[in-house]
């Protein structure tokens, strides 16, 4: 009995002496940040099949332009019903974030998207720029007051 019970709590301290010399390397995810950009939904023409359709866009941050989504095809996106350009644009990791309509008849809205630090510089890096001749331009408001003097 004596031998049994030996054997035993050797090969338990065995386990655990052989358990402790293991070291696990945790993996370190990279810091993800928002990437943010404007989205809206057109509604167009579908003249193949004589309908109107609803055709979802995504803002270019270096042009201001809107790009209609395309497939992997190169195929304009659409859909029947506007909400599922919502339902899409979802699907593809965005993230609806603000509305800003501005009170235009386009409504836009501004989308993020998590990606990592490092993806989030480069895509900045693309677009900044810096210059020394950089002067305020007059809002509307300032417009109107100088036209009233």
């Amino acid at each position: 009995m004596k031998k049994i019970l030996i054997i035993m709590v050797l090969a338990t301290m065995t386990i655990v002496v052989n358990a402790q010399n293991k070291v696990t390397s945790a993996k370190v995810a990279p810091e993800m940040v928002y990437y943010y950009t404007s989205f809206n939904v057109v509604r167009m023409r579908e003249t193949s099949k004589g309908k109107d359709v609803y055709v979802p866009s995504i803002g270019d941050n270096k042009t201001i332009q809107m790009n209609l989504c395309k497939d992997s095809e190169g195929k304009t996106i659409y859909f029947d019903v506007p909400l599922n350009a919502f339902n899409w644009i979802t699907s593809q990791g965005w993230e609806l974030w603000n509305h800003d309509d501005n009170y235009n008849a386009i409504q836009r809205w501004v989308i993020r998207k998590k990606v990592t630090k490092e993806e989030l510089n480069r895509l900045i890096k693309e677009d900044l720029e810096t210059s020394n001749s950089i002067e305020s331009i007059p809002s509307a408001v300032d417009e109107l007051r100088s036209r009233m003097k």
